[in-house]
């Protein structure tokens, strides 16, 4: 039987119509039979890429490309300084490890990141911070002094508690509490190195212990000598020699300790870039 134009244009709608319809049901019985394995399937992908690639899979997290340090924040006998924003955050942190000791500088490398990280968000030299570390605990992160100050900063048990009270009680937000997301994404290797837990703890330690050192900075009207003394000797005894008209940091020990220590790290950005560095008081 011959069919007509008209004739042959429905049913070749027709056979199609047939066709799509057949298309959805199969797909739509395909993926109410599937969707949750295939929605488990691609949650786990992305996990694992995760995993593999946290700097490209970061699930919203975004980092910024370089470190940012306001001109005043950089202090002690440094100056201006271009550094940071002419390298990259890998670029910058392998050029500080490098600034150490070659015995040294695996211990530096586990904490160069959660340094500077902390040191951006609270506005600190981080090369003062550096040196009174590289002085208090020579980097060991487990160590306890015989009077009992603990971690990298060596806070004393009363000070950490009462620092770690006032940052809480004045809603000032705390990075270890940001979540394990967020901190497997930022630390990477710090993370995979110690683990969740471990990183907390030793980011609230360092945090507070940075967090002391800025305000005793402020209780000091800026000036750093004067702030690392009191870090050593406590802000009490600092400011009342200075009420009394008594030295403080003439051959203190530990401020020249901290002085020697952050002359060696920055001594070679001072020959390679833009650097200045402020007499001693």
């Amino acid at each position: 039987m011959e069919q007509t134009t008209g004739e042959t244009s429905a049913v070749n709608a027709l056979e199609i119509s047939a066709e799509e319809k057949s298309k959805k049901s199969f797909f739509s019985s395909f993926f109410s039979t599937y969707k949750i394995p295939l929605f488990s399937l691609v949650l786990f992908g992305s996990f694992a890429l995760h995993a593999l690639y946290p700097q490209t899979f970061n699930f919203g997290f975004k980092r910024q490309k370089t470190y940012r340090f306001k001109s005043d924040s950089l202090g002690f006998f440094i100056g201006d300084i271009s550094f940071f924003a002419n390298n990259s955050y890998d670029e910058a942190e392998a050029q500080i490890v490098g600034l150490f000791p070659p015995k040294i500088q695996k211990k530096v490398k586990r904490v160069i990141r959660p340094v500077l990280i902390l040191c951006e968000k609270h506005q600190l030299d981080p090369f003062w911070v550096l040196s009174v570390m590289w002085t208090e605990s020579h980097f060991k992160q487990e160590v306890t002094s015989k009077k009992g100050a603990r971690g990298l900063m060596q806070l004393m048990p009363a000070t950490y508690m009462e620092t770690l009270s006032y940052m809480r009680t004045n809603n000032i937000k705390i990075e270890s509490d940001r979540g394990e997301e967020y901190l497997r994404y930022q630390y990477g290797h710090a993370y995979n190195d110690m683990g969740y837990s471990k990183l907390v703890g030793k980011l609230r330690n360092l945090e507070v212990g940075i967090f002391y050192l800025k305000n005793l900075l402020v209780a000091f009207n800026e000036n750093h000598y004067y702030a690392t003394v009191a870090y050593n000797m406590g802000p009490y005894w600092t400011k009342g020699q200075l009420k009394n008209n008594l030295p403080v940091g003439e051959n203190n020990h530990y401020l020249n300790k901290v002085l020697k220590n952050y002359y060696h790290i920055t001594k070679t950005l001072s020959q390679t870039t833009n650097v200045t560095f402020i007499p001693r008081i």
